[in-house]
């Protein structure tokens, strides 16, 4: 890469500190996933566990467990999207500026 094309990227990183900001967002994100992950697992795991002999009290329970598990799996879905959006907006906004930095190299030959 051109030096002048990492001195833009650099002025842009100390500029807008987005870089910071995309980062902790793509890790939240990822905690969000993970944690609805897990608790979807729990949830699965403790609902197969119980079983009391009596249908009616089952049902009410695997109904709250069936709750917790679909929970679990909105919170995946949404921090999956958390996650996306903060990466791939880093990545387009580092692709662009490389095709305009290409853009004006070509425009000056």
């Amino acid at each position: 890469m051109d030096n002048e094309f990492e001195n833009a990227i650099q002025k842009i990183k100390t500029k807008t500190g987005s870089n910071e900001r995309d980062k902790l967002f793509e890790l939240i994100g990822l905690l969000i996933l993970f944690g609805g992950v897990i608790l979807t697992l729990i949830a699965y795991f403790v609902a197969g566990s119980q079983n009391s002999g009596n249908v009616a009290i089952d049902s009410l329970e695997h109904n709250e467990h069936i709750i917790l598990a679909i929970f679990g799996v909105a919170l995946s879905i949404s921090g999956g999207f958390i996650y996306l959006r903060f990466s791939i907006g880093r990545f387009l906004r580092f692709w662009l500026l490389r095709q305009i930095h290409e853009n004006n190299k070509s425009s000056k030959s």
